[in-house]
């Protein structure tokens, strides 16, 4: 389990899953009382249940605690639920649960693609978890240009698309910009690339981040964010735990100095072995 303080509280919280190894062992999410804000929602959750319904209530509940708030902006959200992979087809239930946010942001009157820069992993507790930073300003979408935007997929990953950002960028209050990375895996355009192979999926992923750094340097005009900075953060999230040190090899190569901390967690599609989500400041 990795622990996540947020915002200084004394109970940290966590997504439940099995910390692998890697350079640090916990996060600690603080920003300005005046900028950032932090709250984690929960609703018990078991495999075999439709995960629409949680899913649903919870970014319901999420979308009306952000509405008359002086934090109405979601700047990173993280999705922890059981079983992930288990049903078939569109019975899935990661597929199920894309169902479930769709409704939610809907009934809101919100488009996909307004969604922030997110992470969906399955876990073993029997709950599902919804982590939210919010702020008092928006961030800037980014996406990738190697990758079909999530809300544009085709219909063969389900009836509802993924809603979700690349990544999104805030200004800090040193003056630096701050790249909140989603989950990124073995993905180009649309299509799962490598299936089978662990290495050669990392490398794919971190082609993927490397696309990604650099398409926000451009977009933001900040030619440093293109490169991992010495204050940046990788979480990787590993589906079979053997494969954790092939893994730390490929990404220690490419970027040596760039902390790492794995947890065993499933990806949300089944054929993805690994998944890679970021904190870049530059």
């Amino acid at each position: 389990m990795l622990p996540i303080a947020l915002n200084g509280s004394r109970h940290p919280v966590g997504p439940g899953l099995e910390r692998l190894g890697g350079d640090y062992d916990h996060e600690a999410w603080c920003g300005s009382v005046d900028d950032v804000r932090a709250f984690v929602l929960g609703l018990p959750d078991r495999p075999d249940a439709d995960a629409a319904e949680p899913a649903e209530r919870l970014y319901r509940e999420l979308i009306d605690r952000l509405r008359d708030s002086p934090f109405p902006y979601p700047l990173r959200l993280w999705n922890y639920l059981p079983a992930i992979n288990l049903g078939d087809g569109d019975d899935e239930r990661y597929r199920r649960f894309c169902v479930g946010r769709g409704r939610a942001l809907e009934a809101a009157g919100l488009a996909d693609a307004q969604m922030c820069a997110a992470t969906a992993i399955g876990g073993e507790a029997p709950v599902m978890q919804l982590v939210a930073l919010v702020g008092r300003r928006p961030g800037v979408s980014i996406e990738n240009p190697r990758q079909v935007s999530a809300w544009n997929y085709p219909r063969d990953y389900g009836p509802r698309q993924p809603a979700f950002a690349r990544a999104t960028a805030v200004p800090l209050s040193d003056g630096r910009t701050g790249l909140l990375i989603s989950g990124t895996a073995s993905v180009i355009g649309h299509a799962t690339a490598h299936p089978g192979d662990v290495v050669a999926q990392t490398d794919e992923a971190a082609s993927n981040l490397d696309a990604l750094l650099r398409n926000a340097a451009g977009t933001l005009e900040r030619p440093s964010l293109a490169y991992f900075s010495t204050d940046a953060l990788a979480r990787v999230y590993v589906r079979h735990a053997e494969d954790w040190p092939r893994i730390r090899a490929r990404l220690r190569s490419r970027w040596p100095a760039l902390r790492l901390c794995a947890l065993r967690g499933d990806v949300c599609r089944d054929d993805l072995l690994v998944e890679i989500e970021a904190w870049q400041v530059a």
